[in-house]
């Protein structure tokens, strides 16, 4: 068991009343939830689930706001400060709020520690490891460190009150209650009970490790909690384009880009699902991994239901509008606020860079777009304009920007989530399907290789 705090940093306190009431109700978008939390805490605490809310509820609060430098009417610099309160959260619960996931809490306010002045930058970002933005971004984040060994970090001479303590905890693991699969035949049972509507589509998605997250490459982060890639994602796109552009001659949308782009490893907004069980259960067994006692690391199939109106194809306009997002500049898309009303986030300068983009596709595109469509995951079948895609049964969740991961709970988008166990078993019973490497990767050097298998040790 470790000490543990939530940490929330926001960047204008009067959006938020706990900034001025001692007590009352707030929210905070889950897209924020859990930036610069230890890898190993995030894996646990998702999906969200009562379990999690009430972890999160045991754990002191730290409210700050993003640092600020102090100038005076003379000229003279203090320094950067924070405002800092600290208080308990209790009643969490999911909610939408202008078309935005959000946590509603009811909070309680310990002790109003006030403007404080912050020591250098470096020291505190890299001993927290807030990553590269630091401070200067809102989220909410949850820290294996005490209240008194925090305010030491930021260089803030306060004594925190017992009352205001971390308790000593430890995180819940939210993949404890889920079903187990060891044999085809309980997958194959699991699969065709599913329960499933007339109006609704189901689709599959397999990992090795089942601390693997429902995320696309470019949202992926690293030990701490940071992005690795999405803050370069035009910079790769543009260099990738630049290098190879023979590749991408024939491709008359950004998603068939972004497609190409995802098959030959760049990281996207893309994440493949397939629309073949079988497929799925292939990837959560391809890899046998172990933990350091030589034990099987589990692996997982994800279920994902999803109404048929929902579902989009490759030239759907809702798709040129998320795709082209990744040919924005990272500060570009920063500033773009799809809380507005269609009307004024259409009469913005981002959304005017982004129309820009998607009439180099779709040259009759209105001069509209509407802000919500950008906040989305959409299910979207593609082009089957290559062989493994075509053998793979291949579709795509395609990631808007600020939007929330399915395990979060996306209202659209129905999640189940399955343990696989006894992988190698389940490999031959998946070959006696014509499940293997050389029918999931068709290709000579594939096939061959599965050959060679075949033969192996035969007299």
């Amino acid at each position: 068991m470790t000490y543990m705090l939530n940490l929330i940093v926001v960047g204008n306190p009067d959006y938020y009343s706990f900034f001025s009431d001692s007590k009352g109700e707030e929210s905070f978008p889950v897209s924020r939830l859990f930036e610069s939390t230890p890898d190993s805490l995030r894996k646990k605490l998702l999906p969200l689930t009562s379990k999690t809310y009430q972890f999160l509820q045991e754990l002191p609060v730290i409210f700050m706001t993003e640092p600020e430098f102090e100038v005076d009417e003379e000229g003279n610099t203090g320094g950067y400060y924070s405002h800092i309160r600290i208080g308990r959260i209790s009643n969490i619960r999911a909610k939408t709020i202008n078309r935005e996931k959000v946590l509603a809490f009811n909070y309680d306010l310990t002790d109003i520690i006030g403007k404080k002045f912050l020591t250098s930058e470096k020291e505190y970002v890299k001993k927290l490891e807030l990553g590269s933005f630091g401070l200067n971004r809102n989220f909410w984040a949850v820290k294996d460190i005490d209240v008194k060994e925090f305010f030491e970090i930021l260089g803030i001479s306060v004594k925190a009150p017992e009352a205001s303590a971390a308790v000593k905890t430890e995180a819940p693991d939210n993949n404890e209650d889920l079903e187990v699969i060891s044999d085809i035949n309980e997958y194959l049972e699991i699969i065709l009970n599913h329960p499933q509507e007339n109006n609704e589509e189901v689709f599959y998605r397999g990992h090795s490790d089942i601390s693997y997250q429902l995320e696309p490459s470019l949202f992926r982060k690293n030990t701490q909690g940071n992005y690795r890639y999405r803050y370069h994602e035009s910079d790769m796109i543009t260099e990738l384009l630049t290098v190879q552009p023979a590749e991408f001659r024939d491709d008359r949308y950004m998603l068939d880009k972004l497609v190409r782009m995802q098959h030959y490893g760049l990281p996207t907004r893309l994440l493949d699902v397939s629309t073949n069980p079988l497929i799925a259960l292939y990837f959560a067994c391809s890899k046998i991994k172990r933990d350091k006692d030589g034990n099987e690391i589990d692996g997982n199939v994800i279920i994902l239901t999803a109404p048929k109106s929902e579902i989009k194809f490759f030239d759907s306009d809702t798709v040129s509008c998320i795709a082209n997002l990744s040919r924005l500049p990272s500060r570009i898309k920063s500033n773009l606020n799809t809380s507005l009303a269609t009307q004024a986030f259409n009469a913005t300068e981002e959304c005017g860079q982004l129309l820009h983009l998607i009439r180099d596709e779709k040259s009759y595109f209105k001069n509209i777009i509407d802000p919500a469509h950008l906040s989305k995951i959409v299910l979207v079948k593609g082009r089957f304009s290559n062989a493994r895609i075509s053998s793979q049964a291949g579709a795509f969740l395609l990631f808007g920007e600020n939007v929330d991961l399915p395990e979060t709970g996306l209202s659209t988008l129905n999640v189940r989530k399955l343990v696989i166990r006894n992988k190698e078993r389940l490999m031959q019973q998946l070959s006696r399907f014509g499940i293997n490497e050389s029918t999931v990767y068709p290709g000579i050097e594939k096939a061959a290789t599965e050959i060679a298998k075949l033969y192996d040790g035969r007299s």
